[in-house]
């Protein structure tokens, strides 16, 4: 019954801001055809761009923003475990409002409804200046290309595993950032309460990094030419933090959320966090990739009490997109040339993404073992592949199709421990304001 009505409930939303979304050129075009005077008095306070907006003065604006989002999931591998999502599953429902005031200071403030970590970004950034920009508040930390992008505009359902799992995701922290030499290159260097909350598990006996520090660089150095190079973004980023005694709370899940790896090795010392990852998308294609590790120092845990070798977690993606209606992906194909509704049926993309995750230990000289304090960790990886199809209705509307190949190198350790490789399918419907 609890099942039937939050479905009829979520379709009831999904159907009011269809009917919001596929009615506002109709709304746009009475507007233009009254009174010239009324349409500037309208325009002057409020406006219906890429979001509702209400306009107060030269740059001073609210925007409001909402996104609902449900998926459809089915895998041969079961569905178990704490971790794991339900086969139907109402993914977001976000509301939030975010603007600027005279055009020197940015808010945002965003909320999940239904969520047990409610709050997402709520955060101010002073910009008066392009080259040094001061932002506050909690927001993801400068780490993965992946992670930082806009979960509106993700060529998949899910990002990678890598972006999921190791990097560090929002926190509570101050950070500087800006652009340097007409916008070829930037920069984000900030101080954070822990090291975020993708690696934080409910388990509070789990640790996870103390106070940290971030940075992230950024350069696109044919941002001035007009070759196809001109897209080209090559970044490096970096985290550091304590780790209290204990057992990590890093573990290896699957793309649908099955546990493959659980760190029960103590640890001790450092988390240190590194990254790489390059972007380019000419014309309608786009080529994504990032390479990052997260390493977990086991300081005196050895049964001396000396070192042992650092727990690792190593991540890796390269993916790909083909917008087949002709947009170009640095413009955004979420913006299709000729969107349903209005003289076209939107934009359509196909993408694809290899990746691999893997966990383990530094050391690989003598054999693993399960204690909690052996020097090498018996590890375990997962190759994901996935293959998608993307519908860009208009503006608001996004569907998406994806297929998933995982591969476990030790399936004993998986969701089927007689099969390595299974497959998995989501479905998601957007709506976003």
């Amino acid at each position: 019954m609890s099942t039937t009505l939050r479905l009829t409930g979520t379709l009831a939303a999904w159907t009011a801001m269809f009917l919001v979304v596929t009615c506002t050129p109709a709304t746009a075009q009475n507007t233009q055809s009254s009174g010239k005077k009324d349409k500037q008095a309208n325009e002057d306070i409020f406006e219906w761009g890429e979001h509702p907006s209400l306009h107060f003065g030269k740059g001073t604006r609210i925007d409001f923003r909402a996104r609902l989002a449900g998926e459809l999931r089915d895998s041969e591998a079961p569905f178990d475990g704490d971790n794991a999502r339900e086969n139907i599953d109402i993914a977001k429902r976000r509301l939030g409002v975010a603007g600027q005031i005279r055009n020197i200071v940015e808010f945002e403030v965003d909320a999940e409804v239904g969520s047990t970590n409610t709050w997402r970004d709520v955060y101010a950034n002073y910009r008066q200046f392009d080259f040094v920009q001061v932002q506050g508040g909690k927001f993801k930390l400068p780490f993965s290309l992946d992670e930082n992008t806009s979960a509106t505009k993700l060529d998949f359902v899910n990002r990678s595993r890598a972006a999921t799992q190791l990097a560090p995701g929002r926190d509570i922290g101050v950070m500087v950032h800006g652009r340097l030499l007409e916008r070829m290159f930037g920069y984000e260097v900030g101080i954070f309460n822990h090291d975020g909350d993708n690696a934080r598990t409910l388990n509070t006996d789990r640790v996870h990094g103390g106070q940290t520090f971030a940075a992230r660089a950024l350069a696109q150095p044919f941002r001035r030419t007009k070759s196809l190079l001109s897209d080209l973004q090559v970044g490096v980023a970096m985290t550091r933090s304590d780790l209290p005694e204990g057992y990590p709370d890093l573990r290896g899940l699957t793309a649908m959320d099955m546990r493959f790896f659980r760190a029960d090795a103590w640890v001790m010392g450092a988390r240190k966090r590194h990254g790489f990852e390059v972007r380019w998308r000419p014309g309608p294609a786009s080529i994504k990739g990032e390479w990052m590790r997260v390493s977990d120092e086991r300081l005196g845990q050895g049964v001396d009490d000396g070192p042992l070798s650092p727990l690792l977690g190593t991540g890796w993606y390269v993916s790909g997109t083909w917008a087949l209606t002709g947009e170009n992906k640095a413009n955004g194909v979420d913006n299709p040339r000729r969107p349903l509704f209005r003289g076209g049926y939107g934009a359509v993309e196909v993408a694809a993404r290899v990746e691999r995750i893997t966990y383990g230990s530094k050391a690989n000289d003598e054999a693993p073992s399960d204690g909690p304090r052996a020097n090498v960790i018996p590890g375990n990886s997962d190759r994901v592949d996935t293959f998608g199809v993307n519908w860009y209705a208009n503006r608001w509307i996004k569907v998406q199709f994806n297929v998933v190949r995982d591969t476990l190198t030790d399936p004993i350790l998986g969701p089927l421990p007689s099969q390595p490789s299974f497959w998995s399918r989501v479905f998601r419907f957007q709506v976003s304001l």
